[in-house]
């Protein structure tokens, strides 16, 4: 059995937490939860490790998945058990991320850094290559309905995606106390969407979730099961699905309005709605956004690229485009501001102000091809 100080876990803003105790420790740890091990392999004088190490794990988007999917591990390759590991899994660059399951086997190997989105990506990979849900499945089937195996089995079936709900509710409806700490893991495991009645169950005991679990799991079930329904919406292009997505994630007040901005601009920018879209952008705009140049920057861009023909759209981006320049005074700012312009018909104006840009970016050694192209596009006509 492990103690609770051998697996003492490092957490940082969000991120990533890892396992301290040995590789044999995180074997037991992780047969016990049904997880694989994600393992960092690394060395003190890798600078694409400390780039990682300072951008990557600390993400609260890659600390979510990971620390829900991967018993995780930081092992420096040189010292301790880090040289045996590193022959016995062929480690030869760093940094290598390894993916191992229970047994010690190599279930998936990556190399080199990489951004939040690769490395979830890369988890997502080794998650689909350990489907273990065709086991529990049959085990399931033969009528082994112990609490312990239909965690097991919804954990596999989210771990690669596939539906859980049905599993999760044919067990919760024989028991007749859900506040035991055997049901309330299950009701966590079964929460994956916000459009549910364990959703509500989950909500229901938030106090004795929490203090089994913590806030930081409640709320990273709540973000993710509204983010599900969320893209159900976009699927089925169903509004109602997008309203009740954006009202659950009241139970996160903390990420509530933001998610409400975002998932209006997304959903109406991809349904093509462009009047519901300029309603929710200058809202986005007026309460959030205000001076931040980086926001307006990308809010312009995003108007732009969902609704180029859009005069109403344009127009309001133009605006966007402008103050970001004003506000933030970056190369790519004037860049931008001046495509909007050229795109408006402004071409005079779009001149002036790509000039002004590229003598910028010349003052800051930036590569000014871009503007260059730009600007011999709109001299030429």
């Amino acid at each position: 059995m492990i103690s609770s100080k051998s697996y003492a876990q490092e957490t940082k803003s969000g991120g990533i937490e890892f396992f301290h105790g040995s590789f044999k420790e995180a074997l037991a740890l992780a047969e016990k939860e049904g997880k694989l091990i994600f393992m960092d392999a690394f060395t003190v004088w890798c600078g694409p490790c400390k780039r990682m190490a300072a951008n990557t794990f600390p993400d609260p988007t890659v600390g979510s998945f990971f620390n829900a999917n991967f018993i995780n591990m930081k092992v420096d390759m040189e010292k301790d058990e880090g040289p045996d590991l590193s022959i016995k899994y062929e480690v030869n660059a760093y940094p290598t991320l390894l993916f191992i399951d229970k047994t010690g086997k190599l279930v998936h190997k990556g190399t080199g850094a990489r951004p939040p989105d690769g490395l979830i990506d890369l988890g997502r990979d080794a998650l689909k290559k350990n489907d273990r849900s065709g086991d529990y499945e049959k085990m399931y089937n033969a009528g082994k309905r112990d609490p312990e195996t239909v965690l097991l089995y919804l954990k596999a079936l989210n771990q690669v995606g596939k539906p859980s709900l049905k599993i999760a509710n044919e067990y919760l409806q024989g028991q007749k106390d859900l506040s035991t700490k055997e049901n309330l893991e299950i009701i966590i495991e079964g929460t994956t969407e916000a459009d549910s009645k364990i959703f509500d169950q989950f909500i229901q005991y938030k106090s004795e979730i929490i203090k089994l679990k913590s806030k930081e799991t409640f709320e990273s079930r709540v973000n993710g099961a509204c983010i599900r329904t969320f893209r159900k919406a976009l699927e089925y292009r169903n509004e109602d699905l997008l309203k009740e997505a954006q009202e659950k994630m009241k139970h996160y007040p903390e990420k509530s309005n933001e998610f409400l901005y975002s998932t209006n601009l997304e959903y109406y920018g991809k349904t093509g709605d462009s009047k519901k879209y300029l309603v929710a952008a200058k809202s986005y705009a007026s309460k959030v956004v205000k001076k931040d140049a980086s926001k307006l920057t990308q809010l312009a861009s995003t108007s732009i690229n969902y609704f180029r023909t859009d005069h109403n759209i344009s127009a309001f981006a133009e605006k966007l485009a402008k103050k970001a320049m004003q506000n933030g005074g970056l190369s790519e700012q004037y860049l931008l501001y001046g495509n909007i312009l050229k795109m408006n018909g402004k071409h005079k104006e779009a001149i002036a102000i790509l000039k002004k840009g590229r003598d910028r970016a010349k003052e800051k050694s930036e590569n000014t091809m871009h503007f260059d192209q730009l600007l011999q596009s709109l001299e030429n006509k």
